[in-house]
């Protein structure tokens, strides 16, 4: 038996919404508290689920972690273990995030391979080679990843790829290294930004921040405990924003950077969308014949491939033909199951999908197979006429905090039921 997000669809949402801090910063920001002895101070992180797995992780590695006033307090003084297990790295893919500070700061660790969302292939050689250029000795089976070092030292690395994790592993492990590193072709993100703005407050010496080009400064010693506010949630107020292209009559989303979405702004004016944008925060009116457009995902400053999904609901709607490719990942179209079920006209080959616009989506009975593709059914039920029954909240409750309630802020017809067989569909 499991859960389900019923929404009654087909009403226009307004108002206002405030987002979250980042969870994919968060993750980072955690884990770097390895890189210190004593206790930080994490501010804004949300409570979600993915976050309350890596404190599990840290407080099997023997890290103190209690939650005050929606503030974490970690205390890495004692770390007892320098192995997560499977049963823990199993439920988390950032799990790989606790690699280089165990391997910077103790010389060891070993972590079963990490689990999370499955939307295609997310190797971790970026990871292997990094450590293994900064001096590590990294053994790698199907079940497990162990590395031992007895001293760091500065390189030069280039990156393959710009992987966001594998770039934030070797930025911490470079702070406890000897000498100076370089990092090519890093990844741009901006939570990349946020953990580098909070390792520098540690005493970590870093340049580059926002480029492809880093280069950390190394002194050999752990870094000091910290108090820093985790940014906001680039997705999932790029979420919002898209939910009100689709059925905004005056969404005002609070706790935008706007500098960190300018693909997605530009996409949303060309579909018709009606932005404003006055500091931080932006307001979005929906265009009743939304106008068609390619999207083509990539690393930052691209277009996000965690809001491709989303994007693909406006699409869906838009008069005339519309065609995405996901550049970033190989799987990353199980959203247009649930969508089609809706109504949805959508094609697809390989990483290309087309999409043929309709006036309107149908209330439906789907699942979600990750955190963004479930998101996205969210979003296409609160447009779509009827009742929709969506499934796999686990998923949400991975990356969106509060989300129902903030929704029924603005006006949606939105509430979690318990206790369904996920074998049986119900009928609309």
């Amino acid at each position: 038996m499991t859960g389900a997000i019923v929404i009654q669809g087909g009403y226009d949402v307004a108002g206002d919404i405030h987002v979250s801090g980042s969870k994919n910063a968060g993750l980072a920001l955690m884990a770097a508290t390895v890189l210190a002895c004593g206790n930080s101070t994490l501010q804004g992180v949300p409570p979600v689920s993915d976050i309350h797995n890596m404190a599990r992780n840290l407080q099997y590695l023997g890290a103190s972690i209690k939650r005050l006033d929606g503030n974490l307090h970690i205390d890495t003084t004692r770390l007892i273990s320098l192995h997560v297990p499977d049963r823990l790295a199993g439920r988390l893919r950032a799990s790989i995030l606790l690699l280089g500070p165990l391997v910077a700061r103790y010389g060891y660790a070993k972590l079963s391979l990490p689990g999370g969302c499955t939307i295609g292939d997310r190797p971790i050689e970026e990871h292997v080679r990094g450590l293994e250029a900064l001096g590590a000795r990294v053994k790698l089976t199907n079940d497990y990843l162990e590395a031992h070092a007895t001293q760091l030292h500065g390189t030069s690395l280039h990156l393959q790829t710009p992987s966001v994790t594998g770039t934030m592993n070797l930025i911490m492990a470079a702070c406890l290294a000897h000498g100076t590193t370089h990092i090519h072709n890093a990844a741009r993100e901006p939570d990349i930004v946020d953990l580098i703005l909070c390792l520098i407050k540690m005493g970590a010496q870093i340049q580059g921040a926002g480029s492809d080009h880093l280069i950390i400064f190394g002194h050999g010693r752990p870094l000091s405990p910290y108090q820093y506010k985790v940014m906001e949630d680039r997705i999932e107020a790029g979420t919002f924003l898209i939910l009100g292209a689709i059925s905004g009559n005056s969404l005002t989303v609070h706790g935008c950077q706007t500098e960190y979405h300018t693909a997605l702004i530009t996409k949303l004016r060309a579909v018709g969308a009606i932005i404003d944008v006055s500091g931080n925060s932006v307001t979005v009116c929906k265009t009743k014949k939304p106008s068609p457009t390619d999207i083509q995902t990539g690393p930052y400053p691209g277009f996000p491939t965690d809001l491709q999904p989303q994007m693909m609901v406006l699409l869906s709607l838009a008069q005339g033909i519309s065609e995405i490719t996901e550049a970033v990942y190989e799987n990353r179209f199980s959203q247009a199951v649930g969508l089609r079920a809706m109504g949805a006209n959508i094609e697809i080959c390989g990483q290309i999908a087309t999409i043929s616009g309709i006036p309107s989506l149908s209330g439906a009975d789907v699942s979600g197979s990750d955190l963004r593709a479930t998101a996205s059914l969210v979003v296409a039920a609160i447009a779509a006429r009827g009742t929709s029954f969506i499934r796999g909240v686990e998923y949400i409750d991975r990356g969106y905090h509060d989300m129902e309630r903030k929704l029924q802020n603005v006006g949606v017809k939105i509430t979690r039921v318990h206790g369904l067989d996920s074998t049986k569909k119900i009928e609309i």
